[in-house]
């Protein structure tokens, strides 16, 4: 007896052996070599066929072969361009992929793909059914940014180098993803899917071109525009006063209504929709001298804590108060002036020059846009008791008769350290308190 429950143990051990062999096994396998990894996805309109999609595709020999690589093409010791650039007339995403593993050697994978670019001409006719598309395919990360250009993507993709990294992943998670810049937006594709399903926010995505200015002499030639001390923050994508070897910028917003695109913002507007919306991190704000109209003072404002928002009706209307709690320290003083000693004037004047900026951007999202980027509906939402009630309502057919409030608390914590006896010329200067 004890020797037939030993076999039958046994046996047991073997059978539970092999499945477990045939479960590891690597039929399926498919070798790194064998893919093709784009990293970047360009959607414009198409000529020959309904849609026209750019694929920039790794080059990994030339991305991470090692350090005796050429720095000016991104690096990799295989000496040649980190990525190759192909383009394709398709009726829609997942056909051109097949039509692309008709021309390379090697099968498409999406599963490290960073961005997707969209052409201004294909996001003002309307992109959601493209945005769907691409969520409900597997191997497309949800956490993909997502880009406006001013350019055709294929051109786009084709200037884009990342010329102070040797990973143009990296390049593409470092520009877009980053909590340093405040002019254009961390727009991830999940939020902007989520956010054409709902009716209580708009979709938005940062807002990119490439820079065509070669030399100083293109810079001297733009228009100013504006007053001189917000000019960092009143350009464009494209219209940025920069010579470069890196070609793309990135400064503004894509605002959209539904998954059509109705406007852009600049880059101080853009600030504005980064406080409003709590995911504002740090700018510097350059403001007017108080006392000397020559001169500025430049702040390092950031968020002290997130904005309080409410949203009521009052004759009909909504009424959108937002409050603002920030703080800042002096970063420049031109004019030799002692503010460190009375900040209240500069508090004051940076509150002023804040409030009209803030109000300004939020006028434009419901008069001349129609669009709840800000995402007030949220709050309106809890003044119903039924979700009937609140799809009734018709919040979208609201947004534009809104009516705003903005309250801003701003302190300066910190007004750095001078040295007298290596600046004697600020021991004769007077009082200035206001």
């Amino acid at each position: 007896m004890r020797r037939t429950d030993g076999f039958f143990r046994l046996g047991c051990c073997l059978l539970v052996l092999a499945i477990s062999l045939t479960l590891s096994g690597c039929y399926d396998q498919r070798e790194i070599d064998d893919m093709a990894y784009p990293l970047a996805v360009g959607l414009d309109v198409g000529h020959a066929n309904i849609l026209r999609m750019t694929l920039q595709l790794a080059a990994p020999l030339s991305i991470g072969g090692g350090g005796g690589g050429e720095s000016g093409g991104g690096g990799g010791g295989g000496g040649g361009k980190p990525v190759s650039v192909i383009t394709i007339d398709t009726p829609s995403i997942y056909s051109g992929l097949n039509m692309v593993n008709n021309v390379i050697s090697k099968e498409i994978n999406m599963s490290h793909a960073k961005v997707i670019v969209i052409s201004r001409e294909l996001a003002e006719k309307g992109i959601a059914k493209y945005i769907q598309a691409i969520m409900r395919g597997r191997e497309f990360r949800p956490d993909m940014f997502i880009v406006v250009s001013n350019d055709p993507p294929d051109v786009y993709l084709k200037e884009v180098s990342s010329v102070l990294e040797s990973n143009p992943a990296k390049y593409y998670e470092l520009l877009l993803g980053k909590d340093f810049s405040s002019y254009y937006p961390e727009s991830r594709i999940s939020d902007f899917h989520h956010a054409i399903e709902r009716d209580d926010i708009e979709p938005t995505a940062a807002l990119s071109g490439i820079n065509p200015k070669k030399s100083v002499e293109d810079i001297d030639r733009m228009e100013k525009f504006g007053e001189y001390y917000l000019d960092e923050g009143q350009k464009e994508a494209g219209n940025v006063p920069v010579v470069s070897e890196l070609k793309n910028v990135a400064m503004g917003t894509a605002v959209f209504k539904g998954g059509k695109m109705v406007g852009t913002l600049n880059g101080i507007e853009s600030v504005c929709f980064e406080m409003v919306t709590g995911k504002y991190s740090h700018s510097y704000w350059t403001i007017p001298d108080v006392y000397d109209g020559g001169n500025v003072i430049v702040l390092n404002v950031v968020q002290r804590k997130r904005p309080k928002t409410t949203v009521v009706m009052k004759d009909g209307r909504p009424h959108i108060t937002v409050q603002l709690d920030l703080e800042g320290d002096y970063t420049s003083v031109q004019s030799t002036l002692e503010y460190e000693k009375y900040p209240e004037a500069v508090e004051n004047k940076t509150i002023e020059v804040i409030r009209q900026n803030v109000m300004s951007f939020l006028r434009r999202t419901a008069e001349e846009f129609d669009s709840d980027i800000c995402g007030f509906g949220r709050y309106m939402k809890g003044n119903f008791l039924t979700w009937d009630e609140w799809k009734k309502f018709d919040w979208p057919s609201h947004y534009r008769d809104s009516e705003f409030n903005v309250e801003v608390k701003f302190e300066i914590r910190r007004t750095g350290l001078l040295i007298r006896l290596m600046m004697p010329e600020l021991s004769a200067v007077p009082d200035i308190a206001p």
